[in-house]
């Protein structure tokens, strides 16, 4: 299907309401035109924000689903296929991924949310079926009138979403990137004890909407002989060291913040902002849908920036300042951040590929950039205390979390920066080609 802005290649046919307007390259945040609704609201939003509850839970607890950069890509599945039954049933709005069923009078739209989830979870993730498909009986023993036709549309939905997602780089094999051995200026190694690059296969999986991995690449990371990067380099060492004296409470406490696990964070923001919202059971579908599928190709397109350009980490970066050639650094050999470095190169941030993707796409859904929304985060520093903030606005949220990433010691400034902007130039022509109501 040939959408506008010249989008010829044949790509799954998603859609929802039009909200996002093209916006200059450099900017963070998106203009938002009003938000569509409709005048008879259809049923409650409880089947999926039941099943999406339970998604997150067999993601997380899910083996296969080490870290949450997969994580994304499982809920996208889960979630495209629960949006493409709602659709299927309801027709408000154009689905995913269309497929030929006629759905019979009366199925049960509720029915149909969780067959889709149940029969993706247990195909992608089979270690977590014997939960999953005990939470499906008991929900189906809940439910009454058409119930079967229900299930018959949610089980060819996810039917065909896996075929149709089928050979998409899931898991695929990858070279050997980051191995220890002699240290390159400038080039991202690992840290000992760990051997293996975390998912480097999303650097070249098959996007679920764009037109590939490389779309939105990011330019290159500043050389490391310039001002730029010393600049860069020192703030991340004054600020993100585990024992900084620059570093405030409450700094500490952000950057712990936004060290949560994303998967978490993000849905459970959807299901709050769903019940806020009143949305009903085609609202949810649509947001949920929306959300995790371009927040998950913010993060193939990260990965794809990430391991084309393969940039160190401070952590390998300040302690080796002596090799860089560069007048304004200085080394440090015993520099730690604050928190151990995840297993995956710098440039572009990850938090901030995803982060921006999300809060653009949930300013779509909502039809401004002033969410007012409250997110779960990460633990600060203690086992037993899980935080929360309130934020209004888009730029609230993609603001503070370029500070969390240096103040963590993970990243530079600029990386954080670049991070946001590819997440929001994926969300931008995503938003705008797809989501949008049924004609």
């Amino acid at each position: 299907m040939k959408r506008k802005g010249g989008h010829s290649r044949a790509l799954p046919v998603l859609v929802g309401i039009a909200v996002v307007t093209a916006i200059a390259a450099a900017t963070a945040s998106v203009a938002v035109a009003p938000a569509k609704s409709h005048p008879q609201p259809g049923p409650p939003p409880d089947a999926v924000l039941t099943w999406n509850t339970n998604a997150v839970s067999a993601v997380r607890a899910s083996t296969p689903t080490k870290f949450q950069t997969d994580g994304m890509v499982y809920m996208a599945y889960v979630q495209a296929a629960v949006y493409d039954a709602v659709t299927k049933i309801d027709g408000k709005y154009e689905p995913y991924h269309d497929f030929a069923f006629t759905p019979a009078p009366g199925a049960s739209v509720q029915a149909a949310v969780a067959a889709a989830a149940r029969t993706v979870l247990d195909n992608y993730l089979p270690d977590q079926q014997p939960t999953v498909d005990a939470e499906y009986n008991a929900y189906l023993a809940t439910l009454s009138g058409g119930v079967a036709d229900g299930v018959a549309v949610g089980e060819a939905a996810a039917n065909d979403l896996i075929a149709f997602r089928a050979g998409d780089g899931l898991k695929a094999a990858t070279p050997a990137y980051g191995q220890i051995g002699p240290l390159i200026p400038g080039k991202w190694q690992l840290q000992l004890p760990t051997q293996t690059a975390q998912t480097p296969w999303l650097a070249t999986m098959r996007p679920f909407l764009l037109q590939g991995a490389s779309q939105f690449r990011v330019g290159p990371p500043p050389s490391i002989t310039s001002g730029q990067y010393a600049k860069d380099l020192n703030e991340t060492e004054a600020y993100g060291a585990v024992n900084s004296t620059m570093r405030t409470k409450d700094q500490t406490d952000i950057a712990y913040f936004w060290n949560g696990n994303n998967v978490n964070e993000f849905n459970v923001t959807m299901q709050d902002v769903v019940a806020q919202h009143d949305m009903d059971i085609d609202g949810a579908a649509h947001l949920f849908g929306m959300g995790m599928i371009v927040t998950a190709d913010a993060g193939i397109g990260c990965y794809d920036s990430k391991f084309f350009y393969e940039a160190w980490r401070p952590i390998t970066a300040i302690r080796n300042a002596d090799i860089d050639g560069n007048p304004d650094t200085t080394a440090d050999p015993n520099w730690s951040p604050l928190l151990p470095t995840p297993a995956h190169p710098e440039y572009p941030s990850q938090h901030g590929c995803f982060t921006a993707a999300f809060t653009t796409a949930l300013a779509a859904a909502l039809g401004t950039k002033h969410l007012d929304v409250t997110m779960p985060g990460g633990q600060n520093g203690s086992p037993n205390l899980t935080t929360t903030q309130h934020f209004k606005t888009v730029k609230d949220i993609q603001k503070q979390e370029i500070d969390a990433r240096v103040w963590i010691g993970f990243h530079y400034r600029n990386s954080v920066k670049q991070g946001e902007k590819l997440g929001n130039r994926v969300a931008d022509w995503e938003l705008d080609r797809f989501f949008q109501p049924a004609d």
